[in-house]
């Protein structure tokens, strides 16, 4: 909980996580006061973790959305069902339509322009369009969608409702909204546990002036759908639909464990074209993947602490230690003061280029990506022409150099800030 020393505020919260957590099950590390999703037994729940199900995924996942739950019309919702939405004009129609073509061609079943798999992925992101008049279309609910699909080939209306209950079973739907009201929280999350458990990683991504802003937005607006191989992407979707958002963050985790040794080494060039990619070219085994992420032990408390701590005045840093007689991970979310926004250059020394951010705390959330500049004494919170990225091609070498422009820009700002620099004499005085 929060503590308060008289007038210094030092807020904290403190968790141990043990090695094999309390748990529904030694399989999922679900929390003991859990019930299993969706009224699924704890014998499926257990196979869905542990193995790839293959045609008997379909079923589990069924249960998983749409088991307990009843798809209630809002108030404001068209409330025709999905035969009439998707034979209805939608104001997307066109953005639809242009990313449909481009959504996972390596699948055999969206390959074919205006086949089956395509004409029903268009249908499908239209009447989503429509019920979720407050959100429209956002890219990469293509992705979401398309994998949904993928399980569910020959219904259309099981899909749609299966999307629904995704999107707002699991509070994604927040996401998508105008203006991201939940991404910027997601992302300020994970760089707070990227610094917490992968300081080599956090190190790295400083130098080279980036944070997750940079590479993670698809990742969690798609659910690495935009990234992995489906198969990758299907197995993940499996133990996320049983434990929730902490299964995302733990895989980011185990992909950014895979490159710490050489994102260190490499030039901040190279780095961020590859920071773009890696994800998709490195085609990892699911199964190993699901290990390596599952060593972090994440928890929902962890994420309500750093959820809470967004709001801090303060800075909030995690700590992760883990004792290595007894396999506890303890941590601990703490209020640091908050770093000056442009520190005061040495002498003879150049003044820091600040880490660009999309989001910052304290502003609206996603001010930036709807056109509006945050506070005009901040460099933070301005449109970041580097971070408009196409989720289908993954194409990178304007991005980059529209970084470098922002990057530079910022550096010269620094310099007359901060005032002519003065050099530092030689030992002889000349």
């Amino acid at each position: 909980m929060p503590v308060c020393c008289g007038r210094a505020r030092l807020s904290f919260y403190v968790a141990k996580e043990p090695e094999i957590q309390v748990r529904l099950s030694a399989a999922t590390g679900r929390d003991s006061c859990d019930e299993p999703p969706g009224g699924l037994s704890q014998p499926i729940v257990e196979a869905l973790w542990s193995e790839d199900l293959g045609e008997h995924r379909g079923q589990a996942w069924k249960e998983l959305l749409l088991g307990g739950i009843t798809l209630q019309q809002r108030a404001g919702t068209p409330q025709d069902d999905y035969e009439k939405l998707c034979n209805q004009t939608s104001q997307f129609d066109s953005a639809i339509r242009r990313d449909v073509h481009r959504t996972l061609p390596q699948e055999e079943l969206f390959r074919e322009r205006q086949g089956k798999g395509q004409q029903a992925l268009f249908r499908l992101l239209r009447a989503l369009a429509i019920r979720l008049w407050d959100v429209g279309y956002c890219q990469s609910l293509n992705f979401i969608v398309a994998t949904l699909i993928g399980v569910f080939p020959d219904d259309e209306t099981l899909v749609f409702n299966c999307s629904l209950a995704l999107l707002l079973r699991h509070s994604l739907v927040d996401l998508y909204r105008p203006r991201f009201p939940k991404l910027g929280v997601i992302i300020w999350q994970f760089d707070r546990i990227v610094e917490g458990f992968l300081p080599k990683v956090h190190a790295a991504l400083t130098k080279h002036g980036v944070n997750s802003e940079y590479y993670a937005i698809q990742w969690f607006l798609s659910l690495f759908a935009s990234d992995l191989p489906q198969r990758v992407v299907r197995r993940i979707w499996d133990r996320f639909l049983v434990a929730g958002w902490r299964i995302i963050v733990q895989v980011g985790l185990a992909l950014l464990y895979s490159i710490q040794d050489e994102l260190d080494d490499m030039e901040t060039c190279v780095a961020l074209s590859f920071l773009r990619k890696f994800a998709q070219t490195r085609n990892p085994q699911s199964e190993g993947l699901l290990k390596t992420a599952s060593s972090f032990k994440v928890s929902h408390r962890l994420l309500s602490a750093l959820e809470a701590a967004y709001s801090w005045e303060e800075d909030a840093q995690l700590t992760v230690i883990k004792d290595l007689n007894n396999g506890q991970v303890h941590w601990a979310v703490q209020a640091v003061p908050r770093a000056p926004p442009t520190p005061v250059p040495q002498e003879g020394e150049e003044p820091p280029v600040p880490i660009p951010r999309a989001f910052t705390r304290g502003s609206p959330v996603g001010a930036c990506l709807s056109g509006e500049e945050g506070p005009e004494e901040r460099n933070e919170g301005k449109v970041l022409p580097f971070l408009v990225r196409n989720l289908d091609t993954g194409e990178t070498s304007i991005l980059k150099r529209a970084f470098f422009q922002y990057r530079d820009e910022i550096h010269r700002q620094a310099q007359a800030k901060a005032g002519p620099v003065v050099r530092r004499q030689s030992e002889s005085g000349y």
